[in-house]
């Protein structure tokens, strides 16, 4: 079993990839590596926060409804499509997480929040 890797900034994340990846492969801590291929990962506890705080405000929703949406980012491993549009990209120095809109962002956005405060 080879070495863990440790993230803890989205720019530790894009330099150990080097290309976009799911912010959903990040919450499963299991990303492919340049280096290795897939491989498990571990995020800092205040690094999964950060990210989970990202994702977050982007879901939106009222206050009660970020509230369990963060609580379920944090605390479970969810699969839903909505989660692999949001990417990890580079623009010029600054790593960061962007959405990726289909057809309908607004519509997109509440089918996640509706998955993620039943999960």
């Amino acid at each position: 079993m080879g070495r863990i890797t440790k993230i803890d900034s989205l720019e530790k994340a894009w330099k150990v990839v080097d290309y976009q990846t799911s912010a959903q492969d990040l919450l499963n801590e299991r990303l492919y590596l340049k280096t290795t291929g897939w491989s498990r990962v571990q995020l800092t506890d205040e690094f999964k926060r950060q990210l989970c705080d990202m994702l977050t405000k982007d879901i939106g929703g009222n206050h009660k409804t970020k509230e369990k949406v963060e609580r379920c980012l944090l605390f479970k491993s969810p699969q839903h499509w909505a989660l692999k549009r949001f990417y990890l990209t580079k623009y010029g120095k600054e790593a960061r997480i962007s959405y990726y809109a289909g057809q309908d962002h607004v519509s997109e956005m509440r089918d996640l929040r509706s998955f993620l405060k039943k999960v």
